[in-house]
């Protein structure tokens, strides 16, 4: 984990263009993240992290082309350090967010997936308070 907003980095997976970057805008300006790193589906997520280390937070869209997002919280689970990274889960569809809560002790917080410029910002509220924890636990 990293000892300032500043250093924050966070892994948005997210494989809707439109919605990748309204959260990486308000990630960067909201937020304070220093690097957002994007994948458009679980198999390139869990590549980025064994690549290029554990990020402070991963924001995770639970339904995805290819490997969805629940198949990257089973991945991250079955490594103790990788285990540790919360984790925000969005969604549209309330049965995978209930089951990602019920199932897997890495996500801190589920967001139903935002359709306004609101909803957004509410979202980014918890995603910034997510990331304000992660920092002060390091």
């Amino acid at each position: 984990m990293t000892d300032t907003a500043a250093d924050t980095r966070v892994l948005l997976v997210e494989d809707d263009d439109q919605d990748a970057f309204l959260f990486e805008k308000m990630l960067r300006e909201e937020a304070g993240a220093a690097e957002i790193v994007r994948a458009v589906e679980g198999r390139g997520a869990f590549e980025a992290i064994t690549a290029s280390g554990a990020p402070d937070c991963i924001v995770l869209d639970l339904r995805l082309a290819g490997e969805d997002g629940l198949w990257l919280l089973d991945r991250l689970l079955e490594d103790e350090a990788l285990a540790r990274i919360p984790v925000i889960v969005f969604s549209g569809d309330a049965g995978r967010l209930q089951r990602a809560c019920a199932d897997f002790p890495n996500v801190v917080s589920s967001i139903r997936k935002p359709e306004t410029l609101e909803q957004y910002r509410v979202a980014l509220a918890i995603v910034n308070a997510t990331l304000g924890a992660a920092i002060s636990g390091s």
